[in-house]
């Protein structure tokens, strides 16, 4: 494990905690948020191949993990509890805003997954919106682009996945 990785996760451990807690808070999860940021901590300092010029790089390598990390968990869920009930899940909001179950969680995976197919700027657009609620100011800095263009990109992800999760009004 690098030291930039090591350096980074220990500066931004609050910031870590506070997006697990915020991502726990609506859903049952059968971990705490401390066991979620460390989780993704040790998934981290399994990649030795990590580094990171920018903490928004990590910020949003991060998103993308911790989405990992808790599909994960939703399969569990499912493979134990097979019906549940779907409402539909409001993109206009992070996932953490949302009363999601683990099947609208893994729904939102594959239509993510599909995305990834089409355009992979666009997913990781998405992911740091929906996952983590990240703002399209920061998005843009931990992309490095331009917020209209990140503008756009958000409408033609929030679209497709709205599409794919049959979502059109």
């Amino acid at each position: 494990m690098s030291n930039s990785l090591e350096t980074l996760f220990q500066n931004d451990y609050g910031e870590i905690l506070a997006m697990a807690r915020s991502r726990l808070a609506r859903e049952y999860a059968p971990v705490s948020a401390g066991t979620l940021a460390h989780e993704l901590y040790l998934n981290m300092c399994r990649r030795e191949d990590l580094r990171f010029a920018t903490r928004e790089q990590f910020l949003a390598y991060s998103a993308r993990a911790m989405r990992s990390l808790l599909v994960d968990m939703a399969r569990e869920r499912m493979a134990e509890k097979r019906s549940a009930e779907l409402f539909p899940l409001t993109l206009g909001m992070s996932i953490a805003d949302s009363n999601g179950t683990p099947e609208q969680l893994v729904a939102l995976d594959e239509a993510l997954e599909r995305l990834s197919a089409l355009d992979e700027r666009l997913v990781r657009v998405a992911e740091m919106k929906i996952i983590l609620g990240m703002e399209l100011s920061d998005i843009a800095a931990a992309l490095s682009l331009s917020e209209p263009t990140i503008k756009r990109d958000w409408q033609r992800a929030k679209a497709y996945i709205y599409e794919q999760l049959n979502l059109v009004k």
